[in-house]
């Protein structure tokens, strides 16, 4: 099955080739990775998988069966928490089913404006709703505080003079590394270049040889 127009053409194989296996733990497999190709789907298309339910709920009119993954869903987080699931192949095919008309229902609609793009990560991640935001807001002005209670003091200025010195020398072998790293990468595309170059040239004077 072709799941979407990329070079991971194949991403649908490890689900045929586990439910294939007939053998318990090959069904729960193939359900598993069945819904990580669900969720690639989703991320490529533009969509936000940090909420499964909310996009779900916002988009379930490009579903065909919306209760089936629904389902599915439901019946893989089972699977990943409890031990000794017991599954049939017969529940194993209609997870698998319900996972691929949905990953055909978002592969074939079109992928998120930037605009809706934004709003989601407003919603998910920028929001004072969210505790991402939340826990940001209340890490920035704990950080502040603390700096302000040692400067303070002679004790917490000694302190914080200490940090500053072990930042100024963990940041100069950080710009240090940088340095080096981009200089070894442009020398090995350099070299790959002039690799590729000579092979074509050889290549060409054996053609006309022949």
């Amino acid at each position: 099955m072709k799941v979407i127009n990329q070079k991971n053409d194949n991403l649908w194989d490890e689900v045929e080739r586990s439910i294939e296996e007939h053998s318990p733990s090959g069904y729960k497999i193939s359900c598993i990775e069945a819904e990580k190709v669900f969720i690639y789907v989703l991320k490529s298309k533009g969509y936000p998988t940090k909420d499964i339910n909310q996009t779900l709920a916002l988009f379930s009119w490009r579903l065909t069966d919306k209760e089936g993954l629904k389902k599915a869903l439901r019946k893989t987080e089972q699977i990943k928490t409890t031990f000794d699931y017991q599954m049939t192949s017969f529940e194993a095919e209609d997870i698998v089913e319900s996972f691929k008309q949905a990953i055909k229902d978002f592969s074939e609609a079109k992928s998120l404006s930037w605009q809706r793009k934004m709003v989601f990560l407003w919603q998910n991640y920028l929001s004072l709703k969210t505790s991402f935001a939340k826990r940001t807001i209340i890490g920035f002005l704990g950080f502040f505080l603390i700096i302000k209670l040692l400067s303070s003091t002679k004790v917490g200025q000694s302190i914080v003079v200490f940090f500053v010195r072990i930042s100024n020398v963990i940041y100069s072998w950080f710009v240090l590394l940088g340095l080096v790293s981009i200089s070894l990468l442009i020398m090995v595309i350099v070299i790959f270049a002039y690799l590729e170059r000579k092979k074509t040239r050889i290549k060409s004077i054996d053609e006309k040889r022949t």
